[in-house]
């Protein structure tokens, strides 16, 4: 059994969650935010931004030069220490973005201590071509960086930060995890910690070209969870119409077969870096089935910030682009809100008797099975319509968010356009 597969993740970049684009403008929205049915309140990077190679007006929040730094755009540190106490007083807790593969390049440690750096042919530079705002750590041989960063984690945690989202984890080495971990576990041992791990082209460019990438089984000695970017490919593929389902599907299926049987992936379909699922389905009725799918598959649901609202733009990294909050869409909220409450369920932490079910026509369909219920997840990503097909007991059961009856009936099921979601009790 794994809780915090009955969690759930809200992320937020607290420049372009509100106009004012402030801590104190997203602590006065927590009871919005606790309301979804919100266990973790993520937010990115909340530093100070470097100015030399800055990317737009604002820059990245992932080009920092002050690790213990507040950005003076989004308050002071009495004004983060205001969010944070308030979010534990909602009974929620926070999580900040940690960006250890790499600083702004006129971070003070590019002068103070070069040895931490990835250099060239005597210039500053990066492993990545298009990350031109960053200079890239070198942790080989560097005790003292690890040192310095372990510091910098025990500050924040200090200060009520409830765990970490570490930045493209994998090209951090294991050296700096068997070092800070057990420090920060040792000051809260229920640290949170999750790992952006890389989809596999990525990965396979990496250690083609030399650099450390730990694979997402060597992310998992260490963190509690991690991204789902193994099933990446073929998420975006079906998104474009370059992969069928079937092959996601079987990724899907690939991590049940690969991982620590307690394994916690972040169930998402956008966040910061990734185009609006709305983007990609053009289609109100496959979104909410996306919705969907992140709270009924095995592992934690992640949401980013303004999904809510049906739109399909994502708010640009290096500007400044609030979210329209007027067009909260009622219906979505109500149906994560739904979807937030069944999460707690304890079928959904369970290891075992998790199953994915494959058809003929693009449907998800996940079932879960235990002593007292078969719980059933069918989610319509393809807009399909008429009827499936079914081994399961015939009957009538009640949705589980909806309240409405859900018939099995010679052996088929009707599909509409929203979750089909439901519980056969075993008598």
């Amino acid at each position: 059994m794994n809780t915090y597969r009955n969690q759930f993740i809200y992320q937020v970049f607290v420049r372009n969650y509100s106009e004012e684009g402030t801590f104190n403008a997203l602590t006065k929205d927590l009871d919005r935010i606790k309301a979804l049915g919100t266990d973790i309140l993520y937010l990115l990077p909340i530093h100070p931004i470097g100015i030399k190679e800055r990317k737009g007006i604002y820059g990245s929040p992932y080009a920092i030069r002050d690790y213990k730094g507040i950005s003076e755009d989004l308050g002071t540190l009495d004004d983060f220490k205001t969010l944070v106490k308030a979010t534990h007083d909602k009974g929620m807790k926070i999580m900040l973005d940690v960006v250890f593969h790499h600083t702004a390049p006129d971070h003070p440690w590019v002068k103070k201590h070069p040895e931490f750096y990835h250099w060239k042919d005597g210039h500053l530079t990066n492993k990545i071509g298009d990350w031109t705002d960053i200079a890239d750590f070198e942790f080989e041989n560097n005790p003292k960086l690890i040192e310095l960063l372990t510091d910098a984690l025990l500050y924040w945690v200090k200060l009520g930060v409830d765990g970490f989202r570490f930045d493209v984890a994998p090209m951090i080495p294991e050296a700096f995890y068997k070092v800070a971990f057990p420090k920060l576990k040792a000051v809260n041992p229920n640290l949170i910690t999750l790992a952006e791990s890389v989809d596999p082209w990525f990965l396979t460019f990496l250690r083609y070209e030399g650099y450390t990438c730990l694979s997402d089984s060597e992310v998992f000695n260490y963190f509690d969870m991690e991204y789902d970017y193994d099933n990446q490919v073929e998420f975006l593929g079906y998104l474009k119409g370059e992969k069928t389902l079937e092959e996601l599907r079987a990724r899907y299926r690939l991590q049940e077969l690969i991982y620590p049987k307690n394994y916690v992936k972040a169930r998402n379909v956008e966040n910061h870096d990734n185009a609006r699922i709305r983007f990609y389905t053009q289609s109100y009725d496959k979104t909410m089935n996306w919705l969907g799918y992140v709270f009924f598959a095995k592992g934690i649901a992640f949401l980013h910030f303004g999904v809510e609202t049906g739109t399909n733009h994502l708010s640009r990294l290096f500007e400044k682009d609030p979210v329209d909050w007027t067009k909260l869409d009622p219906e979505m909220v109500k149906w994560i809100q739904g979807l937030a409450k069944m999460k707690k369920d304890p079928i959904f932490a369970q290891d075992d008797h998790y199953r994915v079910v494959s058809h003929t026509k693009d449907i998800l369909h996940f079932e879960y099975d235990n002593k007292d219920e078969i719980r059933v997840g069918i989610f319509n990503v393809g807009d399909e319509k008429g009827v499936i097909n079914t081994k399961l007991p015939e009957g009538i059961y009640t949705h589980c968010i909806t309240g409405e009856p859900v018939e099995i009936r010679h052996g088929v099921i009707s599909l509409t356009n929203r979750p089909i979601i439901f519980s056969i009790p075993k008598r």
